[in-house]
C-alpha cells in the first residue's frame, strides 16, 4: 500500500504558490544527505522501551512529486549524496538502502543529476567496525549504474548545460570521494573517510568544465572551501580551520579566477550556511535525514513536515531564492559575479 504523505503535502501548498508567482526561469530542486534507513538500525538494535519511529527517506522523495506536479517550471532534481545507511553491518542492506533511494528518485518525473557522497562507498564505516571491505565496498563502477543515469560520460563527474531566457547556465557535479580505490595486500580497501578531487577530474574541471562562456555553478557533497562553514567540525567548536579536502588549493584557485564560477552548492555538514567567498554565492543545506547534532539546528520530528528538508533553488536575475521544504527557513542569496 501506497504511504499516505498528507503529513508531509499538506504543508506545500504556500510553498508552492510561492514558487510559482515567483516564476523564475530557473528552477532545480536539491536534497542532500538522506542517510536512508539509519534510524531504522538504531530502532532494530534498541530494546522495545527505547524503540523511536523512525523516518524513510522515500516518503520524502515521493512528496517531492507533489511539488512537481504543481510546479512545471522545476527542471530537474539533484541529490548531494549520502544516500543510504552504511552503518548497517550487512552488506546487502547497505546496498537495499541505496537502491531504495535510486528506484525513488527515478521514478520523479524530472531528471536526477547525482553527486557522490562519502558514506555512499560504504569503506568507511566498514573499516572503522574491522570488517573485511569487499562485501561492502561500491567501487566506481557500481556507484557509476547506480546513481549516473543522467551522467553522459563514463566518470562519475560531468556537467549538465542550461539555457534560459536570462542567460546560459553550466551546473558541474563533482565527486569529491573521487579517490584510489586500491587494495592492500590482504585485498582490502584502505582509503576510508578520504575527501578527495583526482588530479584527473581537477584537470577536466579546469579544461572542460570551466571552459565556457556560461554562468557556472558547482555543486558537491563535500564542500570545496571549509572556511566560515559551521559544520566542519564538531561541538563545541564546529570550525574547521583548514581545508580536507585532497587537492582543494588546485581547485579553489581554479574557481576563483576562472571568473564564471557564480555559486558553490554542497551538503555534507548538515547544516544550512550561506555565504560568500570572494564573491562567490556558497551554500550547504540542512541534511534531509532527520538529525539536530547542534544547538541551533532546527527541531526535527519524525512523523511531520520537519523529519525531512530539502530546498527549490530558483534563479530570477542576479537572486538566487532557496525555498525550504521540511524543517529550517527559506533563504535568499546573490550572484555578485553575474
Amino acid at each position: 500500500m501506497p504511504t499516505d504523505l498528507h503529513y508531509l503535502t499538506d504543508h506545500y501548498k504556500k510553498k508552492i504558490e510561492s514558487l510559482n508567482a515567483l516564476d523564475a526561469p530557473l528552477n532545480f530542486l536539491f536534497i542532500t544527505d538522506m542517510h536512508n534507513r539509519l534510524h531504522e538500525l538504531a530502532y532494530r538494535n534498541d530494546s522495545p522501551e527505547h524503540q523511536r519511529p523512525f523516518e524513510l527517506a522515500v516518503n520524502a522523495i515521493d512528496s517531492i512529486q507533489y511539488i512537481l506536479d504543481r510546479c512545471p517550471g522545476i527542471a530537474f532534481v539533484v541529490s548531494g549524496g549520502d544516500i543510504g545507511n552504511d552503518y548497517d553491518p550487512d552488506p546487502a542492506r547497505v546496498r537495499a538502502s541505496h537502491h531504495e533511494v535510486m528506484d525513488a528518485l527515478y521514478r520523479l518525473s524530472v531528471p536526477v543529476h547525482c553527486c557522490i557522497g562519502n558514506h555512499d562507498d560504504a569503506i568507511g564505516n566498514a573499516i572503522d567496525r574491522g570488517d573485511d571491505t569487499r562485501p561492502f565496498a561500491i567501487l566506481p563502477g557500481e556507484m557509476h549504474n547506480l546513481c549516473m543515469k543522467y551522467n553522459p560520460t563514463k566518470e562519475n563527474y560531468y556537467y549538465h548545460d542550461v539555457d534560459t531566457a536570462e542567460r546560459g547556465y553550466r551546473f558541474v557535479f563533482l565527486n569529491t570521494s573521487d579517490r584510489p580505490f586500491e587494495t592492500d595486500e590482504n585485498g582490502q580497501q584502505p582509503f576510508g573517510w578520504r575527501d578527495e578531487i583526482s588530479d584527473k577530474q581537477a584537470k577536466w574541471f579546469e579544461t572542460v568544465a570551466l571552459d565556457t562562456d556560461r554562468a557556472v555553478i558547482v555543486v558537491s557533497h563535500a564542500p570545496l572551501f571549509n572556511a566560515g562553514l559551521f559544520g566542519t567540525q564538531d561541538m563545541p567548536n564546529p570550525f574547521k580551520p583548514y581545508d580536507d579536502l585532497l587537492n582543494a588549493p588546485r581547485v579553489q584557485y581554479a574557481v576563483k579566477h576562472a571568473g564564471n564560477v557564480v555559486m558553490l552548492l554542497a551538503g555534507h555538514l548538515h547544516y544550512d550556511n550561506l555565504l560568500y567567498n570572494e564573491g562567490i554565492l556558497t551554500v550547504t543545506t540542512l541534511s534531509s535525514y532527520a538529525q539536530e547534532w547542534a544547538p541551533t539546528s532546527p527541531r526535527r520530528e519524525v512523523g511531520t513536515v520537519t523529519e525531512t528538508a530539502f530546498d527549490v533553488f530558483s534563479i530570477k536575475d542576479r537572486t538566487v531564492y532557496i525555498t525550504r521544504f521540511g524543517a529550517g527557513e527559506d533563504r535568499v542569496g546573490h550572484l555578485a559575479r553575474l
